[in-house]
């Protein structure tokens, strides 16, 4: 609840006479009625005991992940239910105690992401920094200094009670720190746990000091700053972000200082002529939210309009649980996230926007309209059947529908022709990696399926086809947004009992494979023999094919196709044997190429696409026979990502605009380039231009890349291709 200020004089009042752990007792169970209702049971000075000493055990804190919208997990520390309670109590007092600095707007009454963003409205260059682990970097000892000092003052014979509320709001974990080589190594200590109520708001009183310091260095550098949390912003109608500028110098140097560390890879300058965010907001003209929010309201608002409560709820929750990672009772209900996310749009945007308040009617006349508005998601069985609930629907044309709307008609984020252009290959790739997580019936289509059924996940061949239906069936919808040329492949070879007809894997029907898991052929054998593995089974002569000289007769080698259409695999070094394969096809007439590092990777993709997207770029290097060096090299390599670079060395373009009508997706091999590598792969280009060296981003799974980078130098005419694991 927000406090009335006759609540704030008393709590700091009693706050600042606070003598002893039972006088700190009292004023929680003054508070706590404020909170839970005048029925709320007062804590007991053995819970404060017990929540503030670890070293007495017992479990204080449930530690979970979550998925990052840049992908990778978060460790989340829940305090149990009594911790919990006191910390929520013991927050509501430090906020009315403390006063944040002005520049701070994250965890602060009255303020939101709004704030955040207006200050930098209009400027020429916004700077952004994160910094790195921001809760657990903050430890024990710190807090307790913290609350030696003013506002809170508890020194002398109250220190104790700095030690009781540091305790209460710090537990021991595994951290990372620098040692003496500046090198990041695991450690144990007692720091602020991401996930305890206290956490948001002695964050800010740890930082009054920083935030005074970096205010202090803006006004220096006549800069415009502000800080929602761990997200620090500065902005200028001027530049003073060089990398060994004083200014950016001086800036590292305070953080360091004050105990933090910046997350270089979320370090950022963002220029005028470019896309500029803070906190997630535009702040061009206004405070504004990107484009693709307003998209997606409307588009789950049509899902809605056009095909019903039950059904469109039933794609939301889909694609609700793959996008948060972690919840805890299912998704919400549909109608409370798009209120709520109505509610954002009216704080950013205003209460009097023609955008919000289209947006509210329309939902508040389809909720009135449709009678199963409050039907809770909470229960939407894990088992869905996408088939059976949506037979008779054509998928596709959902989207097409949506995109014909005459309302909606400027609603696409990227327009043809403009880039960089966001897409989702992280997302694809989670996807995918239903193929090889343990236990998921899907990684048995392409591992040892006798493996699968020794552990007893499934009983047969009928019931493993059925468990990865199911599984497949919870994210195919997605996957058929991302790329319907993988969905169609996946569902042929796994579901399709009509495979004989169809077939699956290339667009040439000649070179197609017509048998699947489903096929009735396999399903009859293991029917008849209930021991026998389906990968030994011998193909029907008339389903065995050629493929690089080898005859298909076993339904393993059909597997091991499929393996090779959905990931490049370590396995005799794909990737490289693909790039070779391109260059001797291509390129023969060139020089020998320079490899670097290409042997034994792995990441899942198209396949088929990728190669699709390969000859054209080889077809573009083969235009230019008069400079015959070409590089392939792997520059970056990780458990996240790999950046294969393609480089045709001294074929630079300095008579060519890096806006010339060659050089955009508009039409030509560049955009099939972009259609075929969408949501596979970042692409970039890099060259010598007429207006200097530049790297320009066609495809780009980070929003806040620009169109255009300024480089050093270019040796020639590099695409740069950047796949995640």
């Amino acid at each position: 609840m927000k406090p009335q200020q006759e609540n704030i004089d008393q709590i700091k009042d009693a706050f600042s006479k606070m003598q002893t752990r039972e006088d700190l007792l009292q004023l929680l169970n003054e508070v706590k009625p404020l909170i839970f209702g005048e029925k709320a049971v007062a804590f007991q000075i053995k819970q404060l005991t017990w929540y503030a000493n670890a070293n007495l055990g017992g479990k204080r804190y449930a530690e979970f992940k979550i998925q990052k919208k840049s992908g990778g997990e978060r460790s989340i520390h829940a305090p149990v239910k009594g911790l919990k309670a006191i910390q929520r109590t013991m927050a509501f007092i430090l906020q009315c105690v403390f006063e944040p600095h002005k520049a701070a707007t994250g965890f602060v009454r009255d303020k939101s992401i709004v704030d955040n963003a207006l200050p930098h409205v209009g400027k020429y260059y916004v700077y952004n920094i994160d910094l790195k682990d921001f809760f657990p970097t903050i430890e024990q000892a710190r807090v307790w200094k913290c609350l030696q000092l003013k506002p809170f003052n508890l020194v002398g014979e109250r220190i104790k009670l700095a030690s009781v509320i540091a305790g209460l709001c710090c537990t021991e974990m595994e951290v990372e720190r620098p040692n003496a080589n500046g090198e990041w190594e695991k450690v144990k200590r007692k720091v602020l746990p991401q996930g305890a109520p206290t956490s948001p708001v002695i964050t800010n009183m740890v930082c009054q000091r920083l935030d005074h310091l970096l205010s202090g260095v803006a006004k220096r550098f006549g800069l415009t700053y502000s800080r929602y949390a761990d997200d620090i912003t500065f902005s200028s109608m001027h530049s003073v972000y060089h990398a060994e500028g004083d200014f950016l110098t001086e800036l590292r140097r305070i953080i360091v200082e004050q105990g933090f560390y910046i997350k270089e890879s979320k370090t950022r300058l963002q220029k005028d002529g470019y896309r500029k965010e803070v906190t997630g907001l535009l702040v061009h003209e206004k405070p504004n939210v990107p484009k693709r929010y307003i998209k997606q309201l409307r588009m789950w608002l049509y899902y809605w309009e056009r095909y019903g409560y039950e059904k469109a709820s039933a794609i939301f929750s889909r694609q609700y649980l793959d996008d948060k990672g972690h919840v805890k009772k299912g998704a919400p209900a549909m109608e409370n996230v798009l209120a709520g996310k109505l509610e954002f749009l009216k704080m950013v945007k205003s209460p009097s926007s023609s955008v919000f308040n289209k947006l509210s009617k329309r939902l508040i006349d389809i909720s009135t309209v449709n009678s199963n508005k409050a039907k809770s998601m909470d229960g939407i069985s894990n088992d869905f059947d996408l088939e059976e609930d949506f037979s008779g629907i054509d998928l596709d044309s959902i989207f097409d529908a949506f995109e014909k709307r005459p309302q909606e008609k400027n609603i696409e984020q990227i327009e043809i022709g403009i880039i960089p252009i966001f897409h989702c290959p992280k997302e694809l790739v989670n996807l995918l990696k239903n193929f090889s997580i343990n236990n998921s019936p899907l990684k048995y289509t392409t591992h040892s399926w006798d493996a699968g059924r020794d552990s007893n996940l499934f009983k047969d061949l009928n019931d493993f086809i059925d468990q990865a239906k199911k599984r497949y069936n919870s994210f195919s919808f997605r996957l058929k947004e991302l790329s319907p040329n993988l969905n169609g492949k996946i569902y042929n070879f796994i579901f399709n009992s009509k495979i004989e007809n169809t077939g699956w894997g290339d667009i040439n029907p000649k070179k197609r494979i017509y048998f699947g898991w489903s096929s009735p052929e396999l399903i009859a054998a293991c029917k008849n023999d209930t021991s026998l593995n389906p990968e030994d089974f011998i193909l029907p002569e008339k389903f065995q094919i050629q493929r690089s000289g080898k005859t298909l007769q076993k339904f393993k080698h059909i597997i091991d196709v499929f393996k090779n259409e959905i990931e490049v695999r370590d396995e005799n070094s794909a990737l490289l044997n693909l790039i070779l394969q391109k260059h001797d096809s291509y390129l023969i007439s060139f020089s020998p190429p320079k490899i670097s590092n290409l042997e034994n990777k792995t990441f899942y993709a198209d396949i088929q696409w990728l190669s699709k997207a390969l000859d054209l770029i080889f077809e573009g290097i083969q235009k230019y026979p008069q400079h015959p060096d070409v590089e392939y090299a792997i520059t970056v390599s990780n458990s996240e990502k790999m950046v294969l670079e393609i480089l045709h060395q001294n074929s630079i373009k300095k008579g060519l605009s890096i806006h010339d009508d060659k050089l955009n997706l508009k039409r030509g091999d560049f955009s099939t380039i972009k259609d075929k590598l969408k949501n596979l792969c970042d692409w970039s280009i890099e060259s010598e231009f007429s207006e200097g060296a530049y790297r320009i981003n066609y495809l780009v799974s980070d929003e806040k890349t620009p169109a255009f980078e300024k480089i050093v130098s270019a040796d020639g005419f590099k695409h740069i291709l950047t796949f995640y694991k």
